[in-house]
């Protein structure tokens, strides 16, 4: 059987697309598949920088800069953003599936395509945050789709607000997603899947806290 990338089936018929999927012996469109993705997370990331999400740290320091080296701190910004927006794609396709093949005993090519798929929403939310953000004014640690607001109100500790912060509906969406095709495609106990993918997107939160903790403009 020959499995045919498609987003859309991926995500609203998950599983018939699961089950083409553990029975294709090969891909076709995956090529064009990965390039409208990077092409997308560098339109949304592009979109981000251009309104200026995520640059508070600039901002903070707007008063200290002359005119020049607020434009070469802009210009900084939207190239390490651009930056941002072909690397952590980069990760999670190749990296996170690098792990589940160690863990999960499923073929590299599958549980990237699954990558794939569920990068969809991770796409929808950076997108639906665009306007949110600009129009609301909040920034990540007030994502209304997060726990970031939920947790100012039992620490003031910024490192577990920028770590609440990462953790989204969408974000819980697409664990679910992952261990719903994952668990599927491979022999392992549902248990030994759903740690699996757990690990991962903690790590991804550590990560992104971390950096937003130190005040890194560019955060995933």
């Amino acid at each position: 059987m020959i499995y045919q990338m498609q987003f859309v089936k991926g995500l609203l018929h998950p599983a018939s697309s699961r089950y083409q999927l553990k029975e294709a012996e090969a891909v076709t469109r995956f090529g064009p598949s990965l390039f409208m993705l990077y092409a997308v997370s560098l339109l949304v990331y592009g979109v981000g920088a251009y309104f200026g999400l995520g640059a508070e740290s600039i901002s903070k320091e707007l008063t200290k800069m002359t005119p020049g080296e607020y434009e070469a701190a802009k210009m900084l910004f939207l190239y390490g953003k651009l930056a941002a927006g072909i690397v952590f794609p980069s990760l999670f396709f190749f990296g996170a599936s690098l792990v589940y093949w160690m863990l999960l005993d499923i073929a590299y090519i599958k549980i990237v395509l699954v990558q794939m798929i569920v990068f969809i929403l991770y796409l929808l939310e950076k997108l639906l945050l665009v306007p949110i953000s600009i129009f609301l004014n909040v920034n990540q640690d007030a994502n209304p789709f997060s726990f970031g607001v939920i947790s100012q109100h039992f620490t003031s500790n910024e490192y577990l607000i920028h770590f609440f912060g990462s953790i989204t509906l969408f974000q819980l969406t697409m664990i679910a997603l992952t261990c719903y095709y994952l668990k599927f495609l491979s022999e392992k106990s549902r248990l030994i899947v759903w740690l699996s993918v757990a690990l991962v997107f903690i790590i991804t939160w550590t990560a992104g806290a971390f950096l937003a903790y130190l005040d890194v403009s560019v955060i995933l």
